[in-house]
């Protein structure tokens, strides 16, 4: 496995970015939430992976968790789930 950068490595706007990634918001509505262009954002998402040596978002996802940016027990019942 690759040798994984700390959080303390990310700046507090990547973790707001990663956590709201994470969260399952796209990369339009973390640019709305933030107030930033979505290109920001997909700069943001380049840089957190590439400092964390990361290449997925299902790499991501378990990052988050086990740094404690998100939770799985967090409540999404407002997000759409397709049927």
């Amino acid at each position: 496995m690759a040798n994984k950068k700390s959080a303390g490595q990310l700046t507090a706007k990547e973790i707001k970015v990663l956590s709201l990634l994470v969260d399952g918001l796209t990369n339009q509505e973390v640019a709305q939430t933030l107030s930033i262009s979505t290109r920001t954002v997909e700069s943001h998402r380049a840089r957190i992976m590439l400092r964390l040596n990361i290449h997925t978002l299902a790499g991501l996802v378990k990052y988050a968790l086990q740094h404690k940016f998100t939770s799985i027990d967090k409540d999404h019942s407002d997000q759409k789930i397709p049927i």
